[in-house]
């Protein structure tokens, strides 16, 4: 059944479309050429909300929405289903360009026949008037002319502003675009057209790059190749192409010219099945690969061809023990189908042998997700365990950049002192690895220049070290330490659906997948659900009959986002390697971080930040007035005129939240939660990796002291880790409840909270001129210390003297004159600190 919706932009415009029933509003839209603003299209980010205002639906995947929004009618457009006519309300106008969705009708101007399987389509899209914008590899949706079907191909040159379009199409023996294109195609033919998607797209050329393209995924290849035509490069690219038939190969005369053209681009070209016309190599793409040649596995590589293409090179990569190399595919499906999540599946747990699959499971370890969490965790078993088994709803992924389940990898992330300390004891010499690979290792107080609480912090040493690294970066260096692990089978595409629970031992014995068969059930002694915030295990829980655990949670509204840049060399920062604006709470509610990606300070990544936002910059031009309104206007004037290197990526975090399983009377043996599955913190605390390496090592600790299905072990688990969390939120509080919107604030406020707040604005004061009082505070933020250090008698009277100074030197006026307000500010807001960073 379908059902007709109705989205109203900001501005007043209204568009109509029909939803099928097994469409989300975002896949119809996009079908229907009606642009919203989408970003990692699996529910995490949040940045494809809308609100519901008539009408009813059901949603999948939430974790990018908090209760009160669920409660107001707010929706996310991936994850959404209708089951009537509805109502969606957008808070962007129809011109917002941040869709990145254009569409329109062109003409077809040639249709050439390549080879039996291959053909040319030329089309003129001149006609829809705005410059059809896309990256080197990137697709277009044509509709198929007579029918109601659409196909997605790749462009085979850069973008232009006649909107000439070529595209190499592969030819199946029957299909509607291959029987159009063979039978009846001609010049003039009307054709509609959706542009331009796909995350396949050629990134900068920061070390050597191999171009791998099998058949028609020559197309996308040749887009990249020709978009370095002009360029002057520093590192070399290798064009491999491959095809089955010598008939198949074509434009070898646009491969030479381009070769010509560009001194550090080599092509190498094979065939399958040759016959006497080819002299040239034999086989498959793979077999043009050189380990000696791939820069010690320092390469970027980029392949658009069949999926048997894709993971023969993942396995040739494996056997050659290449584990450094970027590796970045087209799957040639629509941006975010079959992404929608759905309700977990169950298991008939009648019809299964328990007392089988329990002994099936010895020796067997399961991790459920595969972000730091898991795999921080997945090591630590390995320990103790002859296999482990890491379940990754993503695909694999070989690249350092964001992912779908990780849609805030691209945003700020902060490993502090702490996390460093327990990450390198779990993965010795990862810190040295991440340097190698780019990551900063600095001074924070030297290197970080911090506007704390109105003003910029006077940059000093502190002895306070910390790897500045972005979160793919990390990740990618410690998923790579997994590799060489034999213990350690990691399954890509596979999101646990059920536990498999023995209720006469009260113990859960396995996990149950998707497999093309149903359901697959995959024993285990011991299971770690590392999922996320969005984790299933309360509910199960619930159905199991041990009961859900308290969820504890603060409303933040918080989002993110982030651009990048890049950087020319005269405008290099060569004094520090950050910029953070922290926000004056309550008087300020954005922050700001400026930062570069790696140690080639060639790329400048801005995250802005904004609580209790439900429009958050959708392009550059609106990035920049975002920037405009942070506390400072250094933010702005550091990205002034700077090139753009990346879309806006967009992130929420709706709240902080906790699991209370330290609560629960009784615990499943053999099953723990961890990381942002048992507590997620605000992420501008930055705490949250090290928070989950704290709680690895507790669960390091009681496995070396209990048996897997002990159940003294979730017990000690849960009381350990709770410490840690109450820790972390009672710092994390003390600046969180200062907003009036957070949740039930007024309850969650302790008597002492005014005092707490007005001593950690004095001790803000103090620090900005007391270099050992600054060295205490940030081993307190990086967790090194616990925050009572801050509160001693000594650092009191110091507290106090700093500011019983202040008010005698009569500045309590020109703090009454800047905020408005008795309330007293710090003594570093005077102009005399007021100093930009260089």
């Amino acid at each position: 059944m379908n059902h007709e919706v109705t989205i109203r932009y900001l501005g007043g415009v209204e568009k109509r479309m029909r939803v099928a029933q097994d469409q989300t509003i975002l896949e119809a839209a996009e079908a229907a050429g009606l642009p919203i603003v989408s970003e990692c299209q699996s529910g995490v980010c949040g940045t494809c909300i809308g609100a519901c205002t008539s009408g009813s639906f059901e949603m999948g995947r939430v974790e990018g929405l908090s209760d009160v929004e669920r409660e107001a009618g707010k929706l996310l457009t991936c994850q959404t289903t209708v089951t009537s006519d509805c109502v969606l309300e957008l808070q962007y106008p129809l011109g917002d360009n941040a869709a990145q969705l254009l569409s329109g009708e062109g003409r077809v101007t040639h249709v050439e026949r390549l080879s039996p399987t291959t053909a040319l389509l030329r089309i003129d899209a001149s006609g829809i008037g705005d410059m059809i914008r896309y990256k080197p590899g990137q697709f277009a949706q044509l509709k198929v002319p007579g029918s109601e079907q659409w196909r997605s191909y790749s462009y085979a040159h850069p973008a232009n502003a006649g909107n000439q379009l070529e595209f190499i199409v592969r030819l199946l023996p029957s299909g509607a675009m291959s029987d159009y294109l063979r039978d009846v195609a001609k010049p003039g033919d009307a054709i509609s057209l959706r542009c331009s998607k796909g995350g396949f797209f050629l990134r900068p050329v920061v070390r050597p790059v191999v171009l791998m393209a099998g058949g028609t995924g020559l197309s996308a290849i040749l887009a990249m190749a020709e978009s370095l035509g002009a360029m002057t490069l520093a590192q070399p690219v290798t064009l491999l192409y491959g095809v089955t038939h010598f008939d198949e190969l074509c434009k070898l005369d646009e491969l030479r010219e381009l070769a010509r053209r560009q001194p550090k681009l080599g092509i190498r070209t094979i065939v399958a099945r040759p016959d006497a016309r080819w002299t040239g190599p034999v086989g498959v793409v793979t077999d043009l690969l050189d380990a000696a040649a791939l820069n010690d596995g320092d390469v970027d590589i980029y392949l658009c061809g069949p999926a048997a293409m894709v993971e023969a090179t993942r396995d040739w990569l494996t056997r050659a023990g290449i584990q450094r190399a970027g590796l970045y595919y087209e799957k040639f499906v629509a941006s975010g189908a079959g992404l929608r999540s759905r309700a977990a599946r169950q298991v008939d747990v009648k019809s299964l042998d328990l007392a089988a699959i329990a002994r099936a499971g010895r020796g067997t370890a399961v991790v459920i997700g595969g972000s730091i969490a898991g795999i921080s965790a997945a090591k630590v078993l390995s320990d103790q365990f002859n296999k482990v088994v890491v379940l990754e709803k993503d695909g694999q992924h070989d690249r350092r950049e964001g992912r779908p389940g990780a849609a805030q990898g691209w945003h700020l992330h902060h490993l502090l002192t702490a996390g460093q300390q327990e990450l390198e004891r779990i993965f010795p010499g990862i810190i040295d690895d991440m340097v190698r690979e780019g990551a900063f290792k600095v001074d924070m107080a030297e290197q970080y220049q911090l506007r704390l609480a109105g003003s910029w912090k006077k940059a000093c040493k502190s002895g306070i070290e910390i790897v500045c690294a972005s979160r793919p970066l990390l990740e990618w260096c410690v998923r790579r330490r997994l590799d060489s692990e034999p213990k350690v089978d990691f399954r890509y595409n596979a999101e646990m659906q059920d536990l498999i629970y023995d209720p006469t031992t009260n113990t859960v014995i396995g996990v149950a997948v998707d497999h093309q068969d149903g359901l697959q059930v995959i024993p285990a002694e011991f299971v770690v659900d590392a999922s996320g915030k969005n984790t299933r295990l309360p509910e199960f829980l619930e159905r199991m009959g041990t009961g859900a655990p308290e969820l504890e949670q603060d409303i933040l509204n918080c989002f993110y986002s982030t651009m990048r840049h890049h950087v020319p060399p005269e405008r290099r920062w060569t004094d520090k390697v950050m910029v953070i604006c922290y926000a004056y709470r309550p008087n300020e509610q954005t922050y700001a971080a400026q930062y570069y990606t790696d140690s080639s300070r060639t790329i400048l990544s801005t995250s802005l930040i904004e609580y209790n936002c439900y429009s958050p910059p959708r392009n550059a031009v609106e990035f920049q007035a975002f920037a405009k309104r942070m506390q400072s206007p250094v933010v702005a004037e550091l990205i002034d005129g700077l090139e753009p290197a990346s879309p806006v990526y967009n992130f929420r975090s709706p709240r902080m939240q906790r699991y209370r399983y330290e609560k629960l009377r009784k615990l499943p043996n053999a099953l723990v939660a961890i990381g942002d599955a048992y507590t997620s913190t605000d992420p501008v605390a930055g705490l949250g990796m090290t928070i989950t390496l704290q709680e690895v090592a507790r669960l390091r600790e009681l496995l070396a002291k209990h048996a897997p299905q002990s159940a003294e072990l979730p017990k000690r688990y849960y009381r350990a880790i709770s410490k840690i969390a109450d820790g972390a939120w009672f710092v994390i509080r003390e600046q969180t409840l200062r907003f009036p919107w957070v949740k039930d604030v007024d309850k969650k406020r302790p008597f002492y909270f005014r005092a707490l707040n007005w001593y950690m604005d004095r001790l803000v004061e103090l620090v900005h001129d007391d270099l050992a009082s600054y060295r205490k505070f940030l081993a307190v933020i990086h967790l090194v210390k616990p925050p009572l250090i801050l509160m001693t008698p000594p650092m009191i009277a110091r507290v106090i003297g700093k500011w019983l100074l202040i008010r005698l030197r009569g500045r309590k006026s020109l703090i009454e004159r800047n905020f408005g307000t008795t309330v007293a500010a710090p003594a570093s807001e005077l102009p005399h600190v007021q100093t930009a960073p260089r």
